[in-house]
């Protein structure tokens, strides 16, 4: 098996275009934004929260066992989260829920070519109804 390799492509010039400027917003990176608790601790500590918080407005229709709500936004460079945009809501909790994480600590930002870059995000989030 012979590799074909075009002496004229540049792949310099190439990397350098993939490295955009500083308000890019990244979609796919070397390191992904987290938070600093790990995934793990957050899920738990936010399934809490949002039971506590809206427990109120989660009912329980017969044939639901979870909820399902997606939420997409921006890991800035500082780890503060920005442009919320709904992915999936079926029972109008998002923009709750995303106060919620908004008031947990701030992300560990994104790294892309060993910078910090700001990243797209979207946030699955599964809540059992008991």
């Amino acid at each position: 098996i012979q590799a074909c390799v075009d002496p004229s492509y540049n792949y310099q010039a190439k990397k350098e275009q993939l490295i955009k400027g500083e308000d890019y917003i990244y979609s796919l990176v070397h390191k992904k934004a987290q938070p600093k608790e790990g995934f793990d601790v957050f899920f738990k500590d936010l399934t809490i929260n949002i039971k506590e918080e809206l427990g109120d407005k989660i009912k329980r229709p017969l044939t639901l066992k979870y909820i399902v709500i997606k939420i997409r936004f921006v890991v800035e460079k500082d780890g503060s989260l920005k442009n919320m945009t709904i992915v999936e809501d079926k029972m109008n909790l998002a923009n709750d829920v995303f106060n919620i994480i908004k008031m947990k600590p701030k992300w560990k930002p994104a790294e892309f070519e060993n910078k910090i870059v700001r990243m797209n995000f979207t946030l699955p989030i599964k809540i059992m109804l008991d």
